[in-house]
């Protein structure tokens, strides 16, 4: 157990901050928008999504930390109501940050 800890905590520890600001956007439209502040560090976000009645994260996308449009994503064909959504940050070296819902904690 301590051993798992360890690697555990070591993951974290090389992996950048999870982005900050995650917005997103879709409302009354067939396509959902996502969106965050860069993070220092990050090579790369994955953006998550998965069912409103799923308990792990089914799909996922990348974005390039130097990609265009900066720091969002639109996913198109993906009706906001039907899914819940989050970001996290990758590291050069693969690491990867929690993932980050959308809005403030309680802002909902």
């Amino acid at each position: 157990m301590t051993r798992l800890n360890l690697i555990t905590l070591a993951a974290m520890a090389n992996a950048p901050a999870p982005p900050k600001g995650v917005t997103i956007e879709g409302a009354v439209t067939p396509n959902t928008t996502l969106k965050w502040q860069a993070q220092s560090g990050a090579a790369a976000y994955r953006v998550w999504w998965r069912s409103t009645t799923a308990p792990q994260w089914q799909h996922s996308r990348w974005v390039a930390a130097d990609a265009m449009p900066a720091n969002q994503l639109t996913l198109s064909n993906i009706v906001i109501d039907d899914w819940f959504f989050g970001v996290s940050a990758v590291s050069a070296d693969g690491y990867e940050s929690p993932v980050v819902f959308p809005g403030d904690p309680g802002s909902f």
